[in-house]
């Protein structure tokens, strides 16, 4: 495995970047017994390891960067002499991380698999990340002598490279394309996304904030005054960089929004932040005062302050801002009559999206005021306050003083406040509410206490009939964190940010109390759904594990408040990325298979490996999330049915989403898993065409489309032409969607099932030829009145739905 000893005092390390297929690594000290430690609390445990002048110069392998018991798997730049005795005093410089979004325990396990996969699996067992190399003909893992770790095929060519999938670090010789993201990390010990990231755009580096709508706060055109003589350079869509001299060098997006340049040599490293504005100085960074902090002339304060008429805010220590100000009241949409404007003359913010265009200023503030998520009321205009143009921000990083030599408007915000009530006010408030109380308590209180009574009568008699006791005091997986309604209500600021609507409820914005961001699923307090169901389904989608399949974090269950917590998916659901009419944001054909593959692999674990199988009944685009990195995470289990093992059909009544119900189900026939296959199928159409399957006000169909078209041997004419790259792959987005026709099949015997979909997407088995399209018709999906047979399934999730 490794050739690296450093127990032995002045051992020379030997140089060892390759690993052949079918090698695993254990995350421990037996397994990979050439380890590190450092005096900052770091430690690595190589894997690989490149060796210059008889040192290690990079690694690759697992590292611990806190006290806390997690791993990253992460290649690193050594930044100074490692010998035995002083390698402790120069902590490595890690310079791209495969799982910082879901760090591993001790005993994770990586594998180059026989097949060509690289992949990481956590100590339960669930895989974290993965090459999805499989099929590729990879032969052997590499780590070169610049720091790019790469799988190779038998002929030295790169199937798959970590320079291709950069986290927040640019390296020299490293080509970026122009629209690849490079993403900040939460901080230099949690490596999981942060805030800012970075693009390129011809002639310039764009920093980007991802918080905001608009993104945009600052622009950095290529020049000759980078530091350390960088030179850029420019390969059709790509940039590259190089640098003078023989020392190390490389940039970084940090957690904080600065774009450093770092020279490292001999353990000693200098930095040059190339982002910092020569005007606003540090006020540039949208977060530099934290949340709602004024800066000005690289000082922070709060808003109002030193001003005892206008004391809305108080400075609060932030861990992760440092500084940052909180509301002294906090905004209550129930108390909207207490709520008045601070006016701040000749401020700004880093960000200006139009919400009225050609308004005054009392139009922009009335709007804000009549809207419950709205945090200040920006108002931006030239010479003229009567006319110009309002935004609207539903959340407030930092504000910065205008220079209007700069700027070139004029610029005026009115922050949202929320006034305590007028002391003499409230006394004769109350004072009139007592007199009337006295007054109706004589009144009212024989029919209190009947109803009381009434009351308790009626909940002991349901309570004997049910045999339960309150679910708020039942717990369910000991693996899923159990919430109060008060969490929950603090985490989503009361379910002020609602994400969209899924099946059974609202999806609301949430932060838990260690930062990590969430989707919130409300459940419908009116849906008739029992105690024991909701339990049973929450621990059953709990259990569900899977790269593939959304994550849920943990729930809320308080007598009628229901709640199911999930990972949050920051690239949203895929129909807004496949049904858009923004050309900027069309797929490319790799990130379109991969979807396809991933789907496949979800619905693979659901119909073959979980015990009992599940089908999901509604796989559509609205239900697949995807990833900063666009994998899919399949979401909205609210229809899904459990199908045990001696179960090979059941009985159902037809239900899921019209345009992408099979015929099986229409009809009311026994069914089975393959339903599922045909929705795949319509939602492979719809990826690959670029257009819903149905647009029922016109007529229009996208099945009975492509049955003119494969009658036709046109097949050609429907792959998506708002996009050139794939118009270009052609050829192979054509038989994708062979492979849809093949899952539209209403055979159930013709129709293949999601294991061998995988295998015919990673070109492991081809499938039978389609030659007769007949079946190619949209049916009218509607539920027949007089359908009622008898279900017996098991209902795991009637109220289930993904984040949106």
């Amino acid at each position: 495995m490794m050739f690296l000893n450093i127990n032995t005092a002045n051992a020379v390390p030997v140089n060892h970047t390759t690993a052949k297929l079918g090698t695993s690594w254990l995350n421990n000290e037996l397994s990979v017994r050439e380890s590190y430690e450092f005096n900052d609390g770091t430690k690595v445990r190589i894997i690989l390891v490149y060796v210059s002048n008889g040192h290690p110069t990079f690694g690759f392998g697992f590292l611990r960067n806190s006290t806390d018991e997690i791993f990253y798997l992460v290649t690193i730049r050594f930044s100074g002499y490692t010998s035995s005795i002083e390698h402790h005093d120069f902590p490595p410089v890690i310079l791209w991380s495969a799982n910082g979004n879901s760090p591993v325990k001790e005993n994770a396990k990586l594998e180059l698999t026989a097949g060509g996969d690289l992949n990481l699996t956590d100590v339960n067992g669930h895989q974290v990340w993965s090459t999805d190399t499989s099929g590729r003909n990879v032969t052997r893992m590499t780590l070169e002598g610049n720091g790019n770790l790469k799988l190779c095929d038998a002929k030295s060519k790169a199937q798959w490279q970590s320079f291709i999938h950069p986290t927040n670090t640019w390296l020299p010789g490293q080509y970026l394309h122009v629209h690849k993201k490079l993403h900040s990390t939460v901080s230099t010990s949690n490596l999981s996304t942060g805030n800012f990231y970075l693009i390129l755009s011809p002639g310039a580096i764009r920093v980007l904030f991802n918080q905001s709508t608009a993104n945009l706060y600052q622009t950095i055109p290529y020049r000759k005054t980078f530091p350390y003589g960088m030179e850029f350079h420019h390969h059709a869509n790509y940039v590259s960089y190089k640098t003078q001299g023989k020392s190390f060098h490389y940039m970084r997006l940090e957690s904080n929004g600065h774009l450093n340049v770092y020279k490292l040599a001999k353990g000693n490293t200098e930095s040059s932040d190339i982002s910092r504005d020569q005007y606003y100085g540090n006020c540039i960074y949208p977060t530099y005062c934290g949340h709602y902090g004024v800066c000005s002339d690289d000082h922070c304060r709060c808003p109002g302050a030193g001003n005892r008429k206008s004391n809305y805010f108080k400075q609060v220590k932030d861990v992760e801002y440092g500084f940052s100000c909180a509301e002294v009241t906090r905004l209550s949409c129930q108390t909207t009559q207490l709520q008045n404007f601070l006016e701040l003359q000749r401020v700004t913010y880093f960000e200006f999206v139009p919400d009225h265009i050609n308004t005054d200023v009392e139009s922009c503030k009335k709007a804000c005021m009549s809207n419950c998520s709205c945090k200040a009321a920006l108002f931006r205009y030239h010479s003229n306050i009567s006319i110009g143009n309002c935004s609207l921000p539903t959340e407030l990083y930092s504000l910065r003083t205008s220079i209007k030599a700069i700027s070139h408007y004029n610029a005026l915000t009115f922050i949202k406040v929320q006034m305590p009530p007028d002391q003499s006010t409230l006394s004769l408030f109350f004072l009139l509410v007592f007199s009337v109380s006295v007054f109706l308590v004589l009144i009212i209180g024989a029919c209190t206490l009947f109803y009381m009574r009434w009351w308790k009568g009626k909940r002991v008699k349901r309570q004997r009939k049910d045999n339960s006791i309150d679910e708020s005091s039942v717990d369910v997986a000991n693996h899923l964190r159990k919430f109060s309604l008060e969490v929950m209500k603090s985490a989503t600021r009361d379910f002020q940010v609602r994400l969209g609507r899924g099946g059974f409820g609202c999806v609301f914005e949430g932060f838990l109390d260690d930062g990590t961001k969430v989707a919130v699923k409300r459940l419908c307090s009116g849906e008739n759904q029992g105690r024991k169901e909701f339990l049973s389904e929450v621990e059953t989608i709990g259990n569900i594990h899977h790269f593939n399949l959304v994550r849920l974090v943990g729930y809320c269950a308080e007598r009628s408040n229901r709640l199911l917590v999930y990972e949050y998916m920051c690239n949203g659901s895929l129909d807004k990325w496949i049904f858009h009419q923004n050309e900027a944001q069309t797929l490319t054909w790799e990130i379109r298979k991969k979807i396809i593959v991933q789907i496949a692999k979800g619905l693979e674990y659901l119909h073959d490996y979980c015990n009992p199988n599940i089908i999901h009944f509604d796989i559509k685009p609205q239900n697949i999330l995807l990833d900063k990195d666009f994998n899919v995470r399949i979401s909205d289990f609210g229809l899904a049915r459990l199908i045990h093992n001696d179960q090979s059909h059941l009985l159902t009544t037809p239900k899921g989403t019209p345009g992408y119900i099979a015929p099986e189900l229409i009809r009311g026939n026994n069914i089975t898993a393959k339903i599922d296959i045909y929705s795949f199928g319509i939602v492979i159409l719809e990826i690959i065409c670029g257009r819903k399957s149905s647009n029922p006000g016109l007529g229009d169909y996208l099945i009975d489309t492509v049955k003119i078209k494969a009658e036709g041997g046109q097949l050609s004419d429907l792959v998506d032409k708002r996009s050139e790259d794939m118009q270009r792959r052609i050829k192979d987005a054509v038989k994708m969607i062979q492979i849809a026709i093949s899952c539209l099949q209403t055979k159930l015997y013709r129709r293949p099932s999601a294991s061998m979909l995988v295998k015919v997407l990673e070109g492991l088995t081809n499938l039978e030829p389609v030659t007769d399209y007949s079946f190619l018709n949209f049916a009218h999906q509607e539920t027949p009145q007089e359908a009622n047979p008898v279900d017996t399934s098991t209902v795991i999730a009637s109220a289930l739905s993904g984040p949106r």
